[in-house]
This record gives structure tokens, sequence and C-alpha cells, in this order.
């Protein structure tokens, strides 16, 4: 009789973790970058990809002016395990934090890393990713940068003579990437065809390499950022515009723009 009680307590047990709600369960975490800037401007990089500058100093007369905390979630250019967020600021009080957040929510789940600054100076700010990553940046090969120049230049002899096809066809991980995580990858060929059949692409005629990304990643930008190629005007009642050849990447022999 006992024995017959123990396996009904067990059972019963089973069933009440079974029917526990999924908010005891571990979330889906999502990492992101929160600014409380009280005067200056900063220059913030995740792996080495520049992620935001405000390139404005937050200031009336001599005394600084509050501004809200900027807080935005780091979704792209992450890697498997440690990432690394690294901060150049100019000026004299800021603070940046890593939080942590259940996809979905608007709550803090953890504060991971955080760092002040009372005085112009760079600081580093990490945390670990563990769920899995399918992004196409990261199928790319490490292996230098042999052949980016001679793609780079195919990519902008074509947006100067009007080669739509090959326009289009150097952006297709980008364009793979987006119709992943958002549909309609064939709309947005057909849309990236259409801007650049009617309208003139402008060409940055002198640009930087930067390898990030531990070297699997090439950003390419103009004078004060300009992108390698860009098309802007109106269609459809409004305005436009679209950069292009910003993030390259090497898959075997053939270089190929990952993201704008």
């Amino acid at each position: 009789m006992a024995g017959r009680k123990l396996k009904i307590g067990i059972i019963f047990a089973m069933a009440a973790v079974a029917g526990m709600p999924a908010a005891a369960s571990a979330c889906d975490i999502s990492h992101g970058v929160r600014a409380k800037i009280d005067s200056g401007s900063y220059r913030a990089t995740l792996n080495g990809v520049l992620l935001k500058d405000t390139g404005v100093k937050v200031s009336s007369g001599t005394e600084p002016v509050s501004q809200p905390s900027t807080e935005y979630i780091l979704s792209e250019w992450l890697v498997p395990g440690k990432n690394i967020v690294n901060i150049d600021y100019k000026g004299s009080a800021a603070a940046f934090e890593i939080f942590a957040r259940c996809k979905g929510e608007y709550d803090d789940h953890d504060i991971v890393d955080s760092v002040r600054f009372t005085s112009s100076s760079s600081g580093q700010l990490s945390f670990e990713h563990e769920g899995p990553l399918d992004y196409n940046y990261l199928k790319a090969d490490i292996a230098g940068d042999e052949g980016l120049q001679d793609a780079v230049k195919k990519l902008q002899d074509a947006a100067r003579s009007g080669d739509v096809e090959t326009v289009v066809r150097m952006h297709e991980p980008m364009i793979e990437e987006f119709g992943k995580y958002i549909g309609g990858a064939d709309r947005f060929r057909t849309y990236l065809r259409t801007i650049l059949s009617s309208h003139p692409a402008v060409i940055a005629e002198t640009y930087t390499v930067t390898p990030v990304m531990g070297g699997r990643v090439y950003e390419i930008f103009g004078p004060d950022n300009q992108p390698l190629i860009s098309v802007s005007g109106k269609m459809d009642g409004g305005s436009f515009s679209w950069p292009g050849g910003v993030y390259w990447a090497r898959f075997g022999d053939e270089w190929a723009v990952v993201s704008n």
C-alpha cells in the first residue's frame, strides 16, 4: 500500500511540473547596451563593428545638459561565446552597461557588465552569447583580404555603368539574410533593381578598409562614413536612401556584401 501511495505521489508531482507555466523556465535571453550621457559624445563597436556614434556634444554653455538614457538591442554582429563592446568616450560624465533581457519583455533580467566615465577615456564591456546563431557572416572565411580591392572595384564599376544585376548579385548574402529574418527576399531584389535602374548611384572614389569580427568581415567607408555606393531619390510619393557595399566577407574565392 505504501508503495502504491508513493507511485501516485510521483505521478502527481510529475504532472504538476509538466503543468507549470512557461515563465518558470529559462527565457530566451537577448543583450543590449544602455548609455546615459550627461555630456560629450561616444563611439561604440560590437566585435569591431560600429554600433553608435552620437557625434554631438550634449551641452549648453558651460553647464552640462542631462540626456535620457539610450538603449538598443544587440541583435547583429554577434559571435558564439564572448562578445566585446568597446567604447571611446569624449566628455566628463557618462555610464554604459550591458543588460540581459528576456526576448519580448521590457524589464532587465540582469546587468551583465558596466563602466562609468568621469573624463574622456576608453572602456570595454563584455557578455556571453549562448543561443544559436545562423548569420551568413559566420560562414565566411578568415583568409586575409586578398581579392577584396578587385571586388570593390567591380562593384564600383557596375554601379557606375548601370550594371544592376552585378550590383544585386554582389549583395546576395545580405539579401538572403533579409529574407531569413524579415521575409520578402524576392521583393527586396525587385526593389533594388527598381531604384538602381531609375536613379544614379553615388560612388565613393576613396575609401578606408577596416577588418572587423576578427578578420572575418571587412568594413568599407568613404569620407565622413559615406557608403561605398549609395542611391537616393523619390519614388511612390516618398523619399528613399539606400547604402551599399559597406560590410564584406569572403566565401571561398568570392567576395560579397553581407550587410550595409
